[in-house]
């Protein structure tokens, strides 16, 4: 069987067996497809090659997702990006398109990995606070003032870890932290405030090209009095930080009402942080990334990975004076050192199609448990009273399919996220299966978004569901 499997390579010439890792992929040049050929999701084990329809789907109907990916990078949505479906543990279309931006020779490659903004909250932030409520460390009726002493006295006194969780604290949007670092004649306005994963971005071309950092809390060199990376040559104070929650303490409540709020996230992240005893990052990495064997999944990617490793996301940054490379793209996030409940970490797409399929086998990958499985049940099928959002995860709107992240296509049960700088993920537990997408559409700019007006992360989820109606 093995020598016959050889000559079938040697004869086609078109599928390179590559050790990558613990895994075999097997690669096809001529299309860029790059297809795992671990046994369920991604073991170490080598095994045949799977196809689509091996799980009941069609490739032909599938290949049409090529052609979307190939206009979108033509048309410039996006210079390149990675596309993963798993189907009942399988991987069954892995690939990679385009390069890391329109003039440059880097291609994208399987283990390129991504800025995945917001997609991080639930791929790294909730993941914490699941395992802490796992562990019974924390209950979602628990006060976050009972862990933050900043909230005390406050409006905010009485939020609960659950309001946080399903976007209805009463907390806005999004807060900019970052103009903590400039001198008062160089703070821009206030970001504009949306649905969805928009209220991380702030619109930095609105500052003054004559800005200047605050000398007292920024420093062009790290020391002990400035630890906090922002970019190559940008360091802050922890005093930063600690001005944004206090920032978060004095900030009027409002009605406890849907509103998508990255501050909500932030505020998990320090909840995590006070339970655990330790860096949110320094956490997942010991209870999740590193038994997973993620080892393209990272908060400060530049600390454990080269440059080139890492897909560019901006080619002018006003804040930080040029590309924004290995740093997160959102500026609160950097000015909160790269390590954020609302954004910071990066990935490829395989490594957080295992996350996801973690979760769609309710808590275990590859025999080892991380979560159980009634932990697993309660965050990924609870509603929000408002019927809007999931605990943490995004769901499906099919009463209002304008407003939805996902295709229509979508049983309710789905769940996931999206993030700004154009990725996002989806599991379908009705039908035993995840879709990663991921992109840097925010380079060269990130003013307009032509992925999310052209629908094409929903266009390849509908693409997926189509293929499923492949009949032997």
């Amino acid at each position: 069987m093995k020598k016959q499997l050889i000559a079938l390579l040697v004869a086609t010439s078109i599928i390179t067996i590559i050790q990558e890792g613990n895994s075999l992929y097997a690669q096809a040049p001529a299309n860029g497809s790059i297809v795992a050929t671990g046994g369920g999701a991604y073991t170490t084990n080598a095994s045949p090659r799977y196809l689509p329809e091996d799980v009941g789907m069609s490739s032909k109907t599938l290949s049409r997702i090529d052609l979307i990916v190939k206009k979108s990078i033509k048309t410039r949505v996006f210079p390149g990006c990675q596309v993963l479906v798993m189907k009942d543990g399988k991987p069954i279309y892995d690939k990679c398109f385009g390069r890391y931006s329109y003039d440059d020779a880097q291609k994208v490659k399987p283990t390129s990995m991504y800025d995945l903004a917001s997609l991080s909250k639930t791929t790294g932030t909730l993941l914490a606070i699941m395992k802490l409520y796992d562990n019974g460390q924390l209950k979602l009726t628990d006060r976050a003032s009972v862990y933050l002493p900043f909230l005390k006295g406050t409006d905010k006194e009485d939020i609960t870890i659950e309001e946080l969780l399903f976007h209805e604290s009463g907390l806005p949007a999004s807060l900019p932290f970052y103009s903590l670092a400039l001198r008062k004649k160089g703070t821009p306005p206030l970001p504009a405030s949306g649905a969805d994963t928009s209220c991380c971005v702030t619109h930095q071309q609105n500052i003054s090209p004559s800005f200047r950092f605050r000398h007292d809390w920024v420093s062009k060199i790290p020391s002990p009095q400035y630890p906090l990376q922002v970019s190559d040559s940008i360091y802050v104070s922890d005093s930063l930080r600690t001005a944004a929650m206090q920032m978060i303490a004095h900030t009027h409540l409002r009605s406890k009402t849907y509103l998508y709020s990255c501050v909500n996230f932030i505020l998990l992240k320090e909840i995590a942080e006070a339970v655990s005893g330790e860096p949110m990052n320094v956490f997942l990495e010991r209870e999740f990334y590193t038994p997973m064997g993620l080892n393209n999944m990272s908060y400060l990617p530049l600390r454990t990975h080269d440059r080139q490793d890492i897909v560019p996301t901006l080619r002018k940054d006003f804040l930080r004076n040029g590309k924004v490379q290995g740093y997160v793209h959102d500026p609160d996030a950097a000015f909160l050192g790269g390590v954020s409940g609302n954004a910071g970490l990066f990935a490829s797409a395989r490594d957080v199609a295992k996350v996801y399929q973690m979760l769609l086998n309710k808590g275990e990958l590859d025999g080892k448990r991380y979560l159980s499985q009634e932990t697993c049940r309660i965050f990924t099928t609870t509603t929000s009273p408002s019927g809007r959002r999931g605990l943490g995860y995004d769901k499906p709107t099919p009463r209002n399919p304008k407003h939805s992240s996902c295709s229509t296509a979508a049983p309710s049960a789905a769940y996931g996220h999206t993030g700004y700088t154009g990725t996002c993920c989806w599991v379908d537990p009705v039908n035993n299966m995840v879709y990663v997408f991921l992109s840097n559409r925010t380079y060269p700019n990130d003013g307009a978004n032509k992925l999310s007006k052209l629908g094409i992360r929903t266009k390849i989820q509908e693409i997926i569901y189509n293929s499923m109606k492949f009949s032997n």
